[in-house]
């Protein structure tokens, strides 16, 4: 039988393992974001995996990009072979999320 503390570290283990983009994905959104003359704490990005992913296979999903100062929002595909940075870089220099401050 698991412990308590066990139970914990295997949620946080499929937590972890359901991401949809990992932290230097996330990084690199930052840094778009700077780049483009905008403050990440302007920012939050929210990722939500594909609830049925055909096993055996990559973990895609959705990835939305929040500015929370105007409410303005995108939601971008994820997860393996997606192009969401891409997309969002192209999308701040349209001024999608507004004007930098």
């Amino acid at each position: 039988m698991l412990t308590r503390s066990e139970i914990e570290l295997l949620r946080q283990d499929l937590n972890a393992a359901l991401k949809v983009v990992g932290p230097d994905e996330i990084e690199d959104a930052e840094t778009l974001l700077h780049e483009n003359g905008f403050s990440a704490e302007e920012f939050e990005i929210i990722q939500q995996g594909n609830p049925a992913p055909a096993f055996p296979s990559a973990i895609t999903g959705t990835v939305v990009v929040l500015r929370m100062t105007s409410g303005a929002a995108k939601e971008y595909d994820a997860g393996s072979g997606s192009r969401w940075l891409v997309e969002l870089d192209r999308d701040l220099k349209a001024k999608v999320f507004g004007l930098p401050h």
